[in-house]
């Protein structure tokens, strides 16, 4: 038996499990930077089971960790493609057969914006982020938002003041989209997070992030 029907054979056997002990969840597949989610965007329904990165299944999965093992037919799917069930929204993070498909727990719907500057008449062409100037990267994105990156002060430096949060945010990468440092995420509540680092790995994007507090 040659590899390519090994990964075959493997993916059906993961799609016969997941009939016995998963659940039903419709497949979408971003066409372009904005709403993935879109009812055009779906184009599989198919049965799917989560279990720990581990592959175990005799305890709860802990906080703070977004990946999961995904067993289904993964024949059909692609890294980036959301799976949407009644565990949640999911994306596909790697398919490398013959280990288990690798999906990420989402937990926020973040948009991503790249600002602009309003240019400052006078000898030294000063420019300045302004309002209103914001460019749309993305938007509309299930994605991982988990607090725990490297935070920073405030910019007053007074000793009590209070650490910048740190996050991470993890992303499925998007065609002809490339995230930079100094992008802002912005999540479903409006709250804005300033990139920080770039970081890709195989169709994950992970970025981190600082929140912009007032």
């Amino acid at each position: 038996m040659d590899g390519l029907r090994l990964a075959d054979r493997l993916a059906y056997g993961a799609g016969c499990a997941a009939r016995r002990v998963g659940f039903l969840h419709d497949a979408y597949r971003p066409a372009g930077p904005c709403e993935p989610l879109e009812l055009a965007n779906r184009f599989l329904r198919l049965c799917v089971a989560f279990v720990l990165p581990g592959g175990a299944v005799s305890g709860p999965s802990g906080f703070g960790v977004p990946f999961r093992q995904a067993w289904a037919d993964w024949s059909y799917l692609q890294a980036g493609d959301y799976l949407a069930g009644p565990e949640g929204v999911v994306f596909v993070a790697s398919i490398e057969p013959p280990k288990p498909m690798l999906v990420v727990m989402t937990n926020a719907t973040l948009a991503l914006v790249r600002p602009g500057t309003l240019g400052q008449a006078g000898l030294t062409g000063y420019g300045a982020v302004g309002p209103g100037t914001d460019m749309p990267v993305l938007s509309g994105f299930p994605a991982s938002l988990l607090a725990g990156g490297t935070g920073d002060r405030t910019r007053n430096g007074l000793p009590d003041d209070t650490k910048v949060p740190g996050f991470t945010a993890l992303l499925p990468v998007v065609e002809r989209v490339v995230p930079q440092v100094a992008d802002i995420l912005i999540n479903e509540r409006n709250e804005r997070y300033a990139v920080t680092s770039v970081e890709e790995m195989a169709g994950v994007w992970r970025l981190s992030a600082v929140q912009a507090v007032r």
